[in-house]
């Protein structure tokens, strides 16, 4: 079984986002994959609004999170998530199992983030855990029980790399 295609995903997920998501809401990354896809999301979506640092997007570390703090997003980002006018997109490379969703919307609404939470992902394998589904997805896609999807960065292309993990 090869790997699905990113770069096709990305596409699809470009598209459905496109005038759907509201101009002035903040993709949050989850984890290194999600902030890659989050920056380049935002350059692709041309009706999002600027902040006042200039980008609507930032990489939402969810140990620091968890540890009491927005203070690792951008100043404007934690002031906009609190003050309640900002929707919040959080964006994921693949959607399994759904804890890791589920334990970021939790934190963030530890925090007094209010505002709508949407869900974005390149890709969506199925197989929850938990009650998730994402607003915007790239695609289903099926692979192996034992596999997990690396998203992986080659210049503009985006790509997934297979690996077999115990179950």
């Amino acid at each position: 079984m090869s790997a699905p295609n990113a770069m096709n995903c990305f596409e699809t997920l470009t598209a459905r986002m496109e005038g759907a998501v509201a101009i002035d809401a903040w993709l949050l990354g989850l984890g290194s994959e999600g902030a890659l896809l989050a920056e380049r999301l935002a350059a692709r979506l041309p009706t999002l609004l600027p902040s006042e640092e200039g980008r609507r997007h930032a990489a939402l570390d969810l140990y620091a999170l968890a540890q009491g703090a927005l203070r690792t997003l951008p100043t404007t980002a934690a002031s906009a998530l609190l003050s309640e006018e900002a929707p919040v997109v959080l964006i994921d490379a693949v959607l399994w199992r759904g804890e890791t969703v589920a334990r970021a919307v939790s934190l963030l609404r530890q925090h007094g983030v209010r505002a709508p939470i949407e869900l974005a992902v390149l890709a969506d394998r199925g197989g929850r855990l938990v009650p998730v589904a994402p607003t915007y997805s790239g695609g289903e896609i099926v692979v192996a029980e034992d596999t997990v999807l690396q998203l992986l960065a080659d210049g503009e292309k985006l790509r997934f790399n297979e690996m077999r993990v115990s179950v």
